[in-house]
């Protein structure tokens, strides 16, 4: 059996392997199963996406009982157990390794023949979890000139202020040097406030939208990154960088060595004893650990500098899967102060892997609350449905967007592995198709991690040069400037489907391309925020479909419930969410 794992940025008809037959060829990336189907026929090979093997939230679920073995085993003196938060960063390479492991069914390893376009995670997890050598066509040039070359690819599609935002989180991740250029920007307040740390642009938005909900108290925005800020924060709300509180590498320096010792002792006894973490660890998912910890207790330093320089009441937390942003959610849950998390997005699958690390769990709506308690078992008393701001929908606002344009809510699918060219050559053709039928504008609104530049060649590669007129890319626009002007919308799982919904806009979702495995797609059709389609051809009765689209003002209500103004004000600033976990500033021995 002949068997060619493909690299996410290849193709399997252009390469040195496309010259050799092959009976299996395994997808490292993801495209849909009739792109898989017309390259067998090219092909004459059985071809699949190892991501087929994530299924709704087995995959996650497992990452889960991976993680399990290992947590309250590696604690800092503050308690903070940091097994925990890095190996709950790295979910995707656990992820990576149950998909393995699901793959081993598909191949006969007697007299098998094993190779790899070029290196990827995946196929080396393959080679440690199957016990055989793989074969790579294109071994990546690991020269200072080859890394050069690869840098420079990816800097050419990111603008300026991208460039020297990525340069500091590379060298600078725990602001040594900003530190310096930051330290009279501390904010200095005189009256109560509740933090809200955000290292993205999505994250401050949902933020700051329960800020405007409580125009008469203080919020302190504390960013890791400056594109974090916000364009025009309301005021009460004031900014800082979290590098104003950073403090010298010397303060940690003890403590650190201890740890990186006591991660040692975790790699003997804990990691050894799993077979699943002895994988993981062939196949080097914890060699930057040690870097991380170090980086760590210095970030962990500057939150708790910020708690203790500023009159803090709580943390309000958008994203708590990002070290970054969690560690201030951990040191307030851990100490006297309100720990409360609303996640920035519409559903969040993190809770299948993460332990929560808040009192409270703000939640926009029925369908939010109903997915948390799936994900992860918290006590009903401590979730409220209180979503940031009004339901603004109305019949004027519905017959606004009649004269919108057919919107498809692109994202980085490139991040996830996915085959953004594959994606784009399935859905452009169709969606500008039914935008002509339909006497209307193709609109494609860019994620925020997504290149305008990029995705205008890859476009102008697909469509007709005649007919780019007719389309239009948006990118660094709020997406409620979009929706406004959005007859109907499309996306592959994007929470925008609930936004649209919200607005009366019709919403469809490309089921034949989930393969996240979180389950949102089956969780927004289920309370109505966007109709999945599951082929491609689908997307031709998109205008029927529209015309016989109505809203439903009681599913409305089970996605968005705004929040009670003195219930916020209570769970953020006042004393009903006391913690039992002791003052912040305690000390907890280090143990391995």
């Amino acid at each position: 059996m002949k068997v060619l794992f493909l690299h996410p940025d290849d193709s399997p008809t252009d390469g040195a392997w496309s010259r050799s037959r092959w009976d299996l060829i395994v997808d490292l990336g993801f495209a849909s199963s009739f792109t898989y189907e017309e390259w067998s026929r090219q092909l004459g090979a059985r071809i699949l996406s190892i991501h087929q093997f994530a299924g709704q939230s087995e995959s996650y679920r497992w990452v889960n009982q991976v993680i399990e073995h290992g947590r309250g085993r590696l604690f800092d003196r503050m308690g903070l157990d940091w097994w925990e938060i890095l190996a709950v960063w790295s979910y995707q390479d656990l992820k990576a390794l149950y998909l393995v492991n699901q793959l081993r069914a598909e191949i006969n390893l007697d007299g098998a023949e094993l190779a790899a376009s070029r290196e990827h995670l995946c196929s080396r997890i393959v080679a440690q979890v199957l016990g055989r050598p793989i074969r790579c066509f294109e071994v990546e040039n690991q020269s200072a000139l080859g890394t050069a070359r690869r840098m420079l690819r990816s800097a050419r599609s990111l603008r300026p202020r991208q460039i020297l935002e990525v340069a500091f989180d590379k060298w600078d991740a725990n602001y040594q040097v900003r530190r310096h250029l930051n330290r009279h920007k501390r904010a200095r307040l005189s009256e109560p406030a509740v933090l809200i740390p955000s290292a993205y642009s999505n994250v401050t938005r949902t933020v700051l939208a329960y800020a405007a909900q409580l125009p008469h108290r203080r919020f302190l925005l504390a960013t890791t990154r400056s594109s974090a800020l916000p364009a025009q924060p309301s005021t009460n709300v004031t900014t800082v960088p979290l590098a104003a509180y950073a403090l010298p590498a010397s303060a940690t320096e003890t403590e650190a060595a201890e740890l990186k010792k006591a991660w040692q002792v975790f790699r003997d006894t804990t990691v050894s004893g799993v077979e699943a973490l002895q994988n993981a660890e062939m196949a080097g998912f914890w060699k930057h650990i040690p870097a991380h910890l170090e980086n760590g207790l210095r970030l962990r330093n500057a939150w708790k500098c910020l708690l203790e320089s500023e009159p803090v009441k709580g943390v309000l937390c958008g994203d708590d899967l990002n070290y970054y942003t969690r560690l201030p959610l951990i040191l307030a849950h851990r100490g006297d102060l309100r720990a409360v998390y609303c996640s920035h997005g519409a559903l969040d699958g993190g809770f299948l892997f993460k332990l929560p690390q808040a009192e409270a769990f703000l939640v926009k709506g029925e369908m939010e609350s109903d997915y948390l308690q799936q994900a992860r078992p918290i006590e009903p008393k401590r979730i409220w449905i209180g979503a940031p701001g009004k339901n603004t929908y109305s019949e004027s606002d519905h017959a606004s967007s009649h004269d919108g344009g057919v919107v498809f809510f692109s994202q980085p699918y490139e991040v996830e592995g996915g085959r953004a060219d594959a994606i784009y050559r399935e859905l452009l053709p169709r969606l500008l198709s039914i935008a002509q039928r339909s006497a209307r504008k193709l609109v494609i609104k860019l994620h925020p991690f997504e290149s305008k530049r990029v995705r205008m060649a890859l476009v102008a590669s697909i469509l007709p040069k005649e007919a780019l007129d007719q389309v239009e890319i948006v990118s660094q626009v709020p997406v409620e400037e979009i929706i406004a002007r959005t007859w109907c919308g499309i996306s592959v799982d994007s929470s925008v489907a609930v936004e649209c919904s919200l607005k009366g806009i019709p919403f469809f979702l490309c089921g034949w391309l989930d393969f996240a495995g979180v389950g949102y797609l089956r969780q927004f059709a289920r309370y109505g925020a966007g109709r999945i389609l599951n082929t491609p051809e689908s997307i031709e009765q998109i205008p029927e479909m529209v015309a016989e689209y109505r809203t439903n003002p009681a599913a409305l209500r089970r996605l968005w419930r705004e929040a009670d103004p003195a219930k916020l004000d209570d769970t953020l600033f006042g004393t009903g969410l006391g913690s039992s976990h002791g003052a912040l500033h305690c000390g907890v021995s280090l143990t391995a």
